[in-house]
């Protein structure tokens, strides 16, 4: 549990300074350098905001194997919210 922690760590520690680097040292290199260069690409067309996405979506991807817009479109339909019932006009006594 805490060697998991540790390497958790120093995965963020890298996508700090480049986005992809978790996936590389899971040894995902072509995922790894795709990130690289598409969050280089996006921190100088859209600033760091997008840099930080890019790395999370990195993070995100060694550490679950889902990437962000995976686990945003599995937290929408995990489980619906229950339907409010429906009001009863003129009922009341």
């Amino acid at each position: 549990m805490a060697n998991q922690v540790v390497e958790n760590g120093v995965k963020l520690v890298g996508e700090r300074i480049l986005p992809g680097s978790s996936l590389m040292m899971d040894g995902d290199i072509k995922g790894g350098l795709a990130h690289a260069a598409i969050g280089l690409l996006a921190r100088a067309a859209f600033g760091p905001v997008a840099w930080f996405a890019v790395a999370a979506d990195s993070y995100s991807r060694s550490v679950t194997g889902k990437g962000l817009i995976g686990h945003l479109t599995s937290a929408s339909s995990a489980t619906p919210a229950p339907a409010a019932p429906e009001p009863v006009i003129g009922d009341a006594r």
